[in-house]
Protein backbone atom coordinates (compact mmCIF):
# COMPACT_ATOMS: atom_id res chain seq x y z
CA UNK A 1 0.00 0.00 0.00
CA UNK A 2 1.22 3.49 -0.82
CA UNK A 3 -0.10 6.78 0.57
CA UNK A 4 -0.44 9.18 -2.34
CA UNK A 5 -2.22 12.11 -0.68
CA UNK A 6 -3.38 13.34 2.69
CA UNK A 7 -4.93 16.38 4.36
CA UNK A 8 -4.48 17.59 7.91
CA UNK A 9 -6.90 19.93 9.67
CA UNK A 10 -6.87 21.58 13.06
CA UNK A 11 -10.31 20.78 14.48
CA UNK A 12 -10.77 24.25 15.92
CA UNK A 13 -10.59 25.73 12.41
CA UNK A 14 -13.36 23.58 10.87
CA UNK A 15 -16.38 25.69 10.01
CA UNK A 16 -19.42 25.61 12.24
CA UNK A 17 -21.53 23.94 9.55
CA UNK A 18 -19.02 21.09 9.21
CA UNK A 19 -19.14 20.13 12.91
CA UNK A 20 -22.16 18.61 14.58
CA UNK A 21 -22.89 16.99 17.89
CA UNK A 22 -24.76 13.70 17.50
CA UNK A 23 -26.21 12.46 20.83
CA UNK A 24 -26.38 8.93 19.39
CA UNK A 25 -22.57 8.81 19.35
CA UNK A 26 -22.34 9.29 23.12
CA UNK A 27 -21.44 12.13 25.44
CA UNK A 28 -18.60 14.28 24.18
CA UNK A 29 -18.52 12.89 20.63
CA UNK A 30 -18.58 15.24 17.66
CA UNK A 31 -19.21 14.41 14.03
CA UNK A 32 -17.58 15.92 10.95
CA UNK A 33 -20.04 16.31 8.08
CA UNK A 34 -17.67 15.29 5.27
CA UNK A 35 -13.98 15.46 6.07
CA UNK A 36 -13.10 15.56 2.34
CA UNK A 37 -15.05 18.78 1.77
CA UNK A 38 -14.64 21.11 4.73
CA UNK A 39 -14.39 24.85 5.01
CA UNK A 40 -11.99 26.50 7.41
CA UNK A 41 -12.76 29.36 9.76
CA UNK A 42 -10.15 31.07 11.91
CA UNK A 43 -11.01 30.97 15.63
CA UNK A 44 -9.29 30.69 18.97
CA UNK A 45 -9.38 27.61 21.17
CA UNK A 46 -11.78 29.46 23.50
CA UNK A 47 -14.13 30.26 20.60
CA UNK A 48 -14.00 26.60 19.56
CA UNK A 49 -14.97 25.49 23.08
CA UNK A 50 -17.88 27.93 23.03
CA UNK A 51 -18.98 26.58 19.64
CA UNK A 52 -18.95 23.00 20.94
CA UNK A 53 -20.95 24.02 24.01
CA UNK A 54 -23.58 25.76 21.86
CA UNK A 55 -23.87 22.75 19.54
CA UNK A 56 -24.24 20.39 22.49
CA UNK A 57 -26.97 22.50 24.08
CA UNK A 58 -28.83 22.87 20.79
CA UNK A 59 -28.68 19.19 19.82
CA UNK A 60 -29.69 17.79 23.20
CA UNK A 61 -32.21 20.50 24.06
CA UNK A 62 -30.73 20.76 27.54
CA UNK A 63 -30.65 23.85 29.64
CA UNK A 64 -27.45 25.61 30.58
CA UNK A 65 -27.89 24.39 34.16
CA UNK A 66 -28.10 20.75 32.99
CA UNK A 67 -24.96 21.27 30.90
CA UNK A 68 -23.16 22.88 33.85
CA UNK A 69 -24.00 19.95 36.14
CA UNK A 70 -22.75 17.48 33.52
CA UNK A 71 -19.57 19.50 32.93
CA UNK A 72 -18.79 19.59 36.65
CA UNK A 73 -19.55 15.89 37.08
CA UNK A 74 -17.18 14.99 34.23
CA UNK A 75 -14.52 17.53 35.30
CA UNK A 76 -14.75 19.40 31.98
CA UNK A 77 -14.49 22.67 33.87
CA UNK A 78 -12.97 23.73 37.15
CA UNK A 79 -15.35 24.69 39.89
CA UNK A 80 -14.49 27.74 42.00
CA UNK A 81 -14.65 26.20 45.45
Amino acid sequence: MEVVAYNVYDLKFLSSKDISYNPALGTGQIQIRDIHYVELQQRTAWEFCQLLDRKYLHSTRRSFQQWLALAKRNAWIKADD
